[in-house]
């Protein structure tokens, strides 16, 4: 039963009984569900065996355990009892009492789930622990260790590894925000099911996504041991809704087989060397966003003319021959603005002096338009900007009196949360200028709301981020995917927030 690796366990635990009657209509799209029942003495066994269509898992935890059973360990072996007589189809016991319970159980066709959750994560003390817990016949081997860092997600598959050697089933991955990655890797890996949660507010164990994310949001159901694990690299991308776009676009426009093969996650990851060192091996594929489009370049073996000429790398696609790197976000923006370039003749001012800064540059030198300006806060790298793309560095206070067609701003300043922020730079929004903000959430950014209202033609970042993913999509599969189709995607997942 279940031995697909991706099956979705529904893990609900109710503070009353009754909730469980409104729980369970949504439990259809789970395979299988888990009662954690740890706050009752007395159930109706039975009765949630008529409510639950879905094969059944009960557990019942002390709060040494990580549950919420306040009375003698010992009083909970009747209520497992009574869950095999309901016909429940496993029951899960912690390895630490399945000795004072399990031999009391008379188990028939339940089947038994031996557990263990650990704060530990040194690889040593947990393959030791493992190999305990072989020492007891069991039907699913659940080890859960808490996540303390990104890196340790990939404890998984060392763990995983000793699993499969000892050929038994298997629930392996890490508890915690940080371990949270694991839960999809796990699924891939062949654990024997995936827990998740009903709801974000009613998450059972802390970073457990939801039935609803995991369906439809990463489409783990869909997906083959063997997937291509594609991600974005960066510091901070936690409200980054990337993931859905792409996981939804490989659900949408590839194939039944080819869509299995390709799944994308986030890496919140600061440290991009550090990162690489221990992921590289795993990865198919990786966007790239702050503050890292830089530095990826050195670790690339071959480069595409967007990368030479700009020194920024926003996607890399592991080949044959090494790590080639491309830059979507320069494609963008010079097809945004292609079709204003006749009307480009007083040049070009750039808020900012980051990567983007230097995506926006070498689109603009394309473009041949001239001059080009940057200006910002960092007068240091400004100026070196200047310097590395013969163009003129202005201070905010000089810039503003200057002659432009096009303005692009680049900083995150007015990105959400922070959205009646505005950067720098109002003072160049004039009546017919072009202007692009490359922030593409919000939609329209208080700079742009401003621009508009003063008779600006404004380009969105949407306009923007939707151009570079598609350009990805087709990087990342070999397929083609038309703007107006990754626009529909978008408003989907934006709709359904």
């Amino acid at each position: 039963m279940h031995s697909r690796g991706n099956a979705l366990c529904l893990s609900l635990l109710p503070e009353q009984l009754e909730d469980l009657k409104a729980w369970a209509p949504h439990s259809q799209e789970a395979d299988l569900v888990e009662l954690r029942l740890d706050r009752f003495q007395q159930v109706d066994f039975p009765a949630l065996r008529q409510l639950f269509s879905r094969p059944l898992i009960y557990t019942c935890r002390l709060a040494s355990e990580g549950g919420h059973w306040q009375d003698a360990p010992e009083k909970r072996i009747p209520l497992f009892q009574s869950a095999i007589e309901a016909g429940f189809d496993y029951i899960d016991v912690e390895f630490e009492s399945a000795e004072k319970i399990v031999p009391h159980l008379q188990v028939q066709e339940t089947q038994l789930i031996l557990s263990h959750h650990t704060d530990c994560a040194d690889p040593e003390t947990l393959i030791a622990r493992l190999r305990q817990m072989f020492t007891l016949p069991a039907a699913v081997y659940k080890l859960i260790y808490r996540a303390h860092h990104l890196n340790d997600n990939l404890l998984t598959r060392k763990l995983i590894e000793v699993a499969r050697e000892q050929g038994v089933r298997y629930i392996i991955h890490a508890m915690g925000e940080e371990g949270q990655l694991s839960r999809i890797l796990g699924g891939l890996w062949g654990n024997a099911w995936t827990y998740v949660a009903f709801s974000p507010a009613k998450e059972t164990a802390s970073g457990q996504f939801t039935l609803q994310s995991a369906r439809y949001h990463y489409f783990l159901p869909e997906k083959s041991s063997d997937a291509r694990i594609i991600g974005l690299v960066g510091d901070p991308i936690k409200q980054s809704k990337g993931y859905r776009l792409h996981n939804l676009l490989f659900h949408q426009k590839l194939s039944a087989d080819q869509r299995k093969k390709f799944v994308y996650v986030n890496f919140p990851a600061a440290d991009f060397p550090q990162f690489w060192q221990t992921w590289k091996d795993h990865l198919y594929g990786l966007s790239v966003t702050i503050p890292h489009k830089e530095t990826v370049v050195a670790y690339l073996k071959e480069k595409s003319p967007c990368v030479r000429i700009s020194g920024v790398c926003n996607t890399m696609i592991r080949t044959r021959n090494g790590w080639k790197g491309h830059n979507t976000d320069l494609f963008a923006i010079e097809h945004l603005l292609k079709p204003y370039k006749s009307v480009l003749r007083e040049g070009a001012v750039i808020i900012g002096t980051g990567a983007t800064a230097r995506s926006a540059i070498a689109a603009l030198k394309r473009l041949e338009v001239y001059p080009i300006v940057v200006t910002g806060r960092n007068h240091e790298r400004g100026q070196w900007l200047a310097r590395l793309f013969g163009i003129n560095f202005l201070t905010f206070s000089e810039v503003q009196g200057t002659s432009a067609s096009v303005i692009i701003q680049t900083t995150p300043v007015g990105m959400f949360p922070d959205v009646e922020q505005v950067p720098p730079g109002i003072e160049l929004l004039k009546k017919d200028r072009i202007v692009l903000d490359v922030i593409y959430n919000p939609r329209k950014t208080r700079f742009l709301q401003i621009a508009e209202e003063r008779g600006c033609h404004i380009l969105s970042g949407v306009d923007m981020f939707l151009l570079q993913a598609a350009r990805q999509f087709k990087l990342f599969t070999g397929m083609t995917v038309s703007v107006q189709e990754v626009r529909e995607a978008w408003e989907k997942i934006s709709f359904f927030n």
